[in-house]
């Protein structure tokens, strides 16, 4: 059976490559996969999110990671491109949505929102839905610190746990113990709490002892 697809478009260059699209799109397969071409971003977006989740608990990404993907993923990048058919997503169809990001809210947000956006269309591509990742050819994404980053020197650092120890909520929530550890390891908050979380306190009380 034979079934006529068209397109529209303000020009003819531009309705053929739509048609071109929306062919490849029709003829994709599976390849194994779980994805079509025909599923929309938020299918695979949500199929995506379950595979971070499972790396969160076997301790390859932090709970901090989780979090902000899943805030950029339902404040940003859903509400642009949930709806679109995997199929139909396009190299400018994301840089226009990244750049609609870095504008209405922040450059951070966005190249953070392009890290989701990519890891989504990744997914899809690893299950046949789609022959590239159209991140990779959008505008690169800037972002300059507003502040360089400086480091406390010995007298502050001396102050910040002076005050800590004095502190009774911060001696009870074991805040003087975490901090030395995070300044000696030099781990993330979300990896101090996660992965390492187990370890820390034992790491703490060791590198609290050589230091004095």
């Amino acid at each position: 059976m034979t079934r006529l697809v068209e397109t529209r478009a303000r020009s003819k260059t531009e309705a053929e490559a739509n048609l071109l699209q929306r062919l490849r799109a029709r003829t994709a397969v599976r390849h194994g996969g779980t994805l079509r071409s025909v599923d929309r971003f938020s299918t695979a977006a949500d199929l995506w999110m379950g595979r971070v989740s499972d790396m969160v608990a076997d301790g390859r990404r932090s709970p901090g990671t989780l979090d902000t993907y899943r805030r950029q993923l339902d404040n940003h990048v859903l509400p642009a491109l949930g709806e679109v058919r995997l199929g139909e997503i396009s190299t400018p169809l994301v840089d226009s949505v990244i750049r609609t990001i870095k504008t209405k809210v922040s450059p951070a947000t966005a190249k953070s929102s392009r890290s989701v956006i990519s890891g989504v269309l990744g997914l899809a591509v690893r299950h046949g839905a789609m022959a590239s990742n159209h991140v990779r050819d959008a505008e690169r994404l800037e972002v300059k610190p507003r502040r360089r980053p400086r480091a406390l020197d010995r007298s502050e650092r001396d102050a910040c746990f002076e005050a800590l120890a004095a502190n009774p909520k911060a001696v009870r929530a074991d805040l003087p113990d975490l901090t030395l550890f995070m300044l000696s390891t030099g781990v993330r908050i979300g990896e101090a709490l996660g992965g390492c979380g187990r370890r820390w306190t034992s790491i703490a009380v060791r590198s609290r002892s050589v230091d004095r």
